[in-house]
C-alpha cells in the first residue's frame, strides 16, 4: 500500500492526504513520513526554500522605546495587542472592530500611560498599512517597521505575547 500511495511522488502531505481518503492502519502516518522522506526522487525535487535564520534584535535601553503590535481573535472578540521589547510586559485591548481607526485609538491610549515609543513593529496587516497609520506615526513621531503578515516567526516577540494571553 505504501507504494501505491507513494506512487505518484507528491511528497509527504500529498500522499498523508490521499492515504487519509481511502486507507488506515495504526502508524500509518509515520509509515508514510517515514517511506517519503527516504525517497531518492522526492528528496531532489522537493522545493522547500531554506529558513533564513533568526537575528537577534539589540534589546533598548529603556522601557516601552521599543514596541511591537498585533491583532488576534480569541472567542469571537478582536484584541489589539501591544509588547515591550524591553521588559516583554504586555497588555491587549479588546476592539468593536478591527479598522485603522479603532486600533490607532487603543495605541494611542496604550501610549499615553507608558510614553511614546520611539518605534513600533507590526505585521503588514491593512490596519497597519493604512494612510491613517502612516499619518499617525508620523503626527505621534514614530519609526513603524513592518514585517510579512504571513510570517509570524519575523514579529516573534508579540507572537509569543499573543500565544501567552491566549
Amino acid at each position: 500500500m505504501l507504494k501505491k500511495i507513494h506512487a505518484s511522488h507528491t511528497g509527504i502531505e500529498g500522499c498523508l492526504r490521499r492515504a487519509r481518503e481511502i486507507l488506515y492502519w495504526p502508524g500509518m502516518t509515520s509509515a508514510i513520513r517515514d517511506c517519503v522522506s527516504s525517497c531518492g526522487t522526492c528528496n531532489s525535487l522537493r522545493m522547500e526554500q531554506p529558513k533564513e535564520p533568526l537575528r537577534p534584535q539589540k534589546v533598548p535601553d529603556r522601557p516601552w522605546s521599543k514596541v511591537a503590535v498585533d491583532l488576534f481573535t480569541l472567542d469571537k472578540t478582536e484584541y489589539v495587542i501591544i509588547v515591550d521589547d524591553y521588559s516583554n510586559f504586555f497588555e491587549l485591548r479588546a476592539l468593536s472592530n478591527t479598522r485603522a481607526s479603532s486600533v490607532i485609538t487603543s495605541l494611542k491610549s496604550q501610549f499615553a500611560r507608558h510614553g511614546i515609543p520611539s518605534t513600533v513593529r507590526s505585521d503588514n496587516g491593512s490596519q497597519f498599512s493604512s494612510s491613517d497609520f502612516k499619518t499617525f506615526s508620523q503626527e505621534w513621531d514614530f519609526e513603524h517597521i513592518t514585517s510579512s503578515p504571513y510570517h509570524a516567526r519575523s514579529n516573534g516577540k508579540v507572537e509569543n505575547a499573543v500565544n501567552t494571553a491566549k
